[in-house]
């Protein structure tokens, strides 16, 4: 992919404040939205408000002030109002099936609220600031064999093992809530296109393609990928804790240290393999967390999670800082 993102020093931003910057700001704008909300025991989907953080910290600390002459407002209006609806459509859907096998559908006008920021997200591809369109065009692209890649590698990840597991009459864990196959079907797809449009959208513009892509200017990949792994598994706090059934210790250890780290990896990799395309992190990012509630797996066969994510640090040389990495995408 073609870099045309500006560097944080041309406009006198220091890159370790910006780092500094973007995970305070990411923090502050979701758990003042995550911790009211739960609180006040509101509607669940008002909590993608806060789930917007990263993506708005992002945009905010991307804006340059200076006008993509090439840009349209027409057309960023267009594409808002498509997604909008777009969006609205899902989320409704996705609270209606969720509760029910019966494939129908009923608009939810309050909903039309939490669709607004993914919308907006989306749509600051067109966006006349030079900052804002840099970012997100990564995340709004036509698709090529790394979306493709991040799309299908972890339903083969998790199938795989399961098939084996089940030739061997070894225990399988079968998710779904009923209905028939074509039912069952059309629910994951759209449990997928809700996460990806209301958890990996809102994330990915910020974990990968603003914090990532700063350390990654001063630190190894490998490095980088701690670095972002902490404050990501730190951000989901306020989730974790006050949820209906609260994480006990030993539940919280093994999904936000020992999941998150390979996945992390994971997704660095795919970032970097992809020409720092967040269309292809989100499209990962949403698959791995909707495969295990629609797919078969084997729990054995998860622990194929670490393989893979040695796999892509060797691949990926991860270990090794990139010193071209600062100058091939202007980042100082």
């Amino acid at each position: 992919m073609e870099n045309t993102e500006l560097p944080d020093s041309a406009h006198g931003i220091p890159l370790a404040k910006s780092v500094l910057a973007y995970i305070a700001l990411a923090f502050a704008f979701s758990w003042l939205l995550f911790i009211p909300v739960i609180k006040a025991h509101g509607r669940e989907a008002f909590l993608y408000f806060g789930v917007a953080g990263p993506a708005v910290a992002a945009i905010i600390l991307s804006m340059r002030r200076q006008r993509d002459p090439s840009s349209s407002r027409i057309l960023r209006l267009a594409w808002f109002i498509s997604m909008l609806a777009l969006c609205w459509i899902l989320l409704s859907l996705h609270y209606l099936w969720r509760v029910s096998t019966a494939l129908h559908f009923r608009p939810d006008p309050i909903l039309i609220l939490p669709a607004i920021l993914p919308a907006w997200v989306l749509s600051g591809a067109y966006s006349s600031d030079t900052g804002v369109r840099a970012l997100l065009c990564r995340l709004v692209h036509p698709p090529n064999r790394w979306s493709l890649f991040a799309l299908l590698s972890f339903p083969a990840f998790q199938l795989i093992p399961a098939a084996v597991a089940y030739l061997f009459k070894s225990k399988l864990i079968w998710p779904g809530n009923g209905g028939t196959m074509p039912v069952q079907v059309v629910q994951a797809l759209i449990f997928f296109a809700f996460t990806l449009l209301f958890t990996a959208v809102l994330e990915e513009p910020g974990w990968r393609g603003f914090l990532l892509d700063r350390l990654q200017a001063r630190f190894s990949p490998l490095l980088s990928t701690l670095l972002v792994w902490l404050p990501w598994s730190a951000w989901h706090g306020p989730l974790d804790y006050y949820r209906p059934v609260r994480f006990s210790l030993v539940v919280w250890l093994l999904l936000r240290i020992v999941t998150m780290i390979p996945l992390a990896t994971i997704l660095t990799w795919i970032y970097n393999r992809s020409g720092r395309s967040i269309q292809a992190t989100a499209l990962f990012h949403a698959s791995m967390n909707t495969c295990p509630y629609v797919l078969p797996y084997s729990q054995p066969g998860m622990a194929l999670l670490f393989v893979w994510a040695a796999y892509a640090v060797v691949d990926g040389r991860m270990w090794r800082f990139d010193q071209k990495f600062t100058a091939r995408y202007a980042i100082r």
